[in-house]
């Protein structure tokens, strides 16, 4: 058996045509994933998920996308892990850049520049998003996102772990949260594409990003118990007002 260089990792729950269009999208890539895991916190029927090079694992209740990636990363065979949320997609270059880009440089860490796609009345728009910072700091993840989310987040096995991996404790806020551990891993080497790979879709299902959501608010004010000491009576105050103008909310 030929060596398992890359894991392509999907949660997924109650979503089945958002997952089938990313499985598409990981199919179309021009490097082909060694291997794919699913992770099912629902019921997508098993052989729906099944097909050469992906593994389908079921949790029997729910436990969040955050649980989900964890153990798809635990369960993963790859040296690098690339995450991609069941209802975001990839252009077909996105792996074979990303993983050139971390060899070439010796990077453990590949973050890539998103787009957010909406649909409105039958028509596509398609607006440029975010490009992650140039530099890894904790303080740029504790007032906002600079650019990492679940599905631009290329990253070695090793470093992930030592990271501890998302925290499951937080009903959202997830990538912000890995971001300011990751930047705080002493000597991760990390590296950024700056052209757009990865497409952020906004559609009517919820997610746990969907700003004044149940599920966001708690993030938002779990994140800020967690990371107040860190944060400051400054930052504190920046994180509280940007969440009232750009979501109405006062956490």
């Amino acid at each position: 058996m030929s060596a398992c260089t890359l894991t392509v990792i999907i949660p997924t729950r109650h979503r089945p045509g958002l997952l089938r269009r990313a499985l598409t999208c990981v199919a179309d890539q021009t490097r082909r994933p060694d291997e794919v895991i699913v992770i099912d916190d629902g019921d997508v029927p098993q052989p729906f998920a099944s097909g050469p090079g992906v593994r389908w694992v079921r949790h029997e209740a729910p436990h969040g996308a955050a649980r989900a990636r964890n153990l798809g990363a635990s369960l993963a065979r790859g040296r690098f892990l690339a995450f991609l949320d069941d209802d975001d997609t990839w252009d077909p270059a996105y792996l074979f850049e990303a993983e050139h880009l971390a060899l070439t440089s010796r990077l453990e860490l590949v973050l890539t520049a998103f787009l957010k796609v909406r649909q409105q009345e039958g028509a596509r728009e398609v607006v440029p998003e975010k490009v992650p910072p140039a530099n890894l700091h904790p303080d740029d993840f504790l007032v906002r996102n600079p650019g990492l989310r679940g599905s631009n987040l290329f990253i070695t096995r090793a470093a992930f772990l030592e990271s501890g991996g998302f925290d499951p404790s937080l009903p959202s806020f997830h990538d912000m949260d890995l971001g300011v551990r990751l930047a705080r891993l002493p000597g991760l080497r990390y590296g950024r594409n700056t052209q757009p790979r990865v497409y952020f879709h906004v559609h009517p299902e919820l997610r746990l990003s969907t700003a004044g959501s149940p599920t966001n608010v708690a993030g938002m004010r779990a994140f800020l118990a967690k990371h107040s000491a860190l944060m400051g009576p400054e930052r504190v105050s920046a994180f509280r007002e940007r969440a009232r103008r750009l979501f109405g909310v006062d956490p």
